[in-house]
């Protein structure tokens, strides 16, 4: 004998599969990913079904969170990284069905919750509305992405012909989004090319682990009865450290690997990252790793051989001594990108006469002076020495770009022509500068020289002291000779 449903309880599935067809669409509006070269789902739409995240291509939940050398790790062709996608396709939301039947297809019982039944399918067809305009801004903000990227593909490419350095430094950050990594760890990634100090310097962001549990295998015999099997706090920690590690060697890898026009020598990795304080439950951030390595080293690096962290170690990479305690670092290297207090360097000794009084010169002077001392004192190792538009109290005189990976980074130069000794002040004040510059270190440069207590403020801090007989020293190496006569400059130079 055949079973024949009553209709009222076949509208009543057709209204629960309507809302489970909501819920699924959610799923799907929360989980589709789409930068323009990649989607996480399938090609072709008839994998749309009545429950719409199906269609979505499901990461290795054991790697879903993590990218751990060594792996193999193919690179694309240069043409190949210009190849977008187009966007992903959308399901099509489900009609609603009827909200109610004919009061005679109701049994006598059931009339009185008929009301309720309406009241509730008309707030499913609220909610399914609202997803509808969901998915119209979603479809349309991907469409969006998609044209503008075939511009700047365009754009790119003709950019890319010459040593152009933001054309460059964009195709790193798309080199970066077309090489395999997990979703959870694509998140904001920069990059900015100098020609003049031949560094590629690469930021990104690494996530939080702290409310994170990792899958590192399964229990069960069979797929349809597995449990996670979650990493230990030990396991944990030891994952993210390498985790980091690797993330950080990929991508100083990729951006010496895809090096244009021999731009730049150097690549400098920096790592932000935010959390919440654990003594005062504040959000915090700040910089947790920097890597600084020359093009040739990384170039013959086999990512299917080696140890992250042994080559983190090697390349005298820093970080924070713990991820889950973080003590922020101060960056191997920095580049102040806007920096506009930069002026061009001026031959001050082309037009300086031999035996020249350094103490009687101008303090502008003196500063290129010192500018150029350093270069000659350092170009052969591919350092650039900057000065800064003039101004006395603004703390800065040059800076000096080092792109050495072991000794390298940023050194504020300050020029004192002094008649009088330099007092511990000034050499706090530059303490003060090289913090706030993120620097590695300060160095002063004097006519004069420095009290006891200007050394003593000095020792064991990132500071050099120069005093006016090493300065005369360091310029006789370089064939230059000059002199310091304190007591002439003061008659002719009665401000000091």
């Amino acid at each position: 004998m055949s079973y024949r449903k009553d209709p009222y309880k076949k509208l009543e599935e057709s209204w629960d599969g309507y809302k489970k067809n909501i819920k699924s669409l959610n799923i799907f509006l929360e989980k589709i990913y789409y930068d323009g070269f990649l989607k996480n789902c399938f090609e072709n739409s008839e994998k749309i079904s009545s429950y719409p995240e199906h269609y979505l291509v499901e990461e290795d939940p054991i790697w879903s969170q993590l990218f751990i050398l060594p792996q193999a790790y193919e690179l694309l062709p240069l043409d190949n990284l210009f190849q977008s996608i187009a966007p992903p396709e959308f399901p099509i939301p489900q009609e609603e069905p009827a909200l109610r039947l004919e009061q005679q297809e109701y049994p006598e019982w059931y009339l009185k919750y008929i009301e309720r039944d309406v009241e509730g399918r008309n707030n499913l067809i609220l909610e399914m509305n609202d997803v509808k305009n969901s998915i119209q801004r979603k479809k349309n903000e991907f469409i969006e992405l998609h044209s503008k990227l075939q511009t700047e593909i365009d754009d790119l490419k003709i950019q890319l012909t010459s040593p152009n350095a933001k054309a460059i430094a964009r195709l790193i950050e798309i080199v970066h989004l077309r090489h395999h990594l997990p979703n959870f760890l694509k998140r904001k990634f920069t990059a900015t090319t100098d020609a003049d100090c031949k560094v590629l310097l690469i930021e990104f962001t690494f996530p939080d682990y702290e409310n994170e549990n990792l899958i590192i295998g399964f229990k069960g015999k069979y797929s349809f009865d597995q449990i996670p099997k979650y990493a230990s706090e030990t396991q944990k920690k030891k994952l993210v450290k390498q985790c980091l590690y690797s993330m950080i060697i990929r991508a100083a890898y990729l951006g010496a690997k895809f090096r244009q026009h021999n731009l730049y020598e150097t690549v400098v990795v920096n790592v932000e990252q935010e959390w919440f304080d654990p003594a005062t439950g504040q959000p915090r951030n700040g910089m947790i790793a920097s890597l600084q390595a020359p093009i040739e080293y990384l170039t013959s690096l086999d990512l299917s051989k080696l140890d992250p962290e042994s080559c983190f170690k090697y390349l005298k990479g820093i970080s924070t001594p713990s991820l889950q305690n973080i003590s922020p670092i101060r960056p191997i290297f920095v580049l102040n990108k806007e920096d506009d207090r930069l002026v061009s360097n001026k031959d001050v000794d082309g037009e300086l006469e031999p035996e020249s009084n350094l103490a009687a010169m101008s303090w502008e002077d003196f500063e290129h002076l010192v500018a150029q001392l350093f270069e000659w004192e350092f170009s052969k190792n591919g350092v650039e020495v900057r000065v800064t538009r003039a101004s006395r109290d603004r703390g800065v005189d040059a800076i000096l770009f080092d792109p050495d990976s072991l000794k390298g980074g940023k050194y504020v130069l300050q020029a004192k022509r002094y008649t009088r000794t330099v007092d511990v002040s000034a050499v706090r004040d530059l303490y003060g500068t090289v913090m706030n510059e993120g620097a590695n270190r300060g160095i002063l440069i004097t006519t004069s020289s420095y009290g006891p207590d200007a050394y003593e403020f000095a020792k064991d801090k990132p500071l050099s002291l120069v005093d006016g007989q090493n300065l005369l020293v360091m310029l006789q190496k370089h064939g230059k000779k000059f002199r310091i006569d304190l007591e002439e400059a003061r008659r002719l130079n009665m401000q000091d």
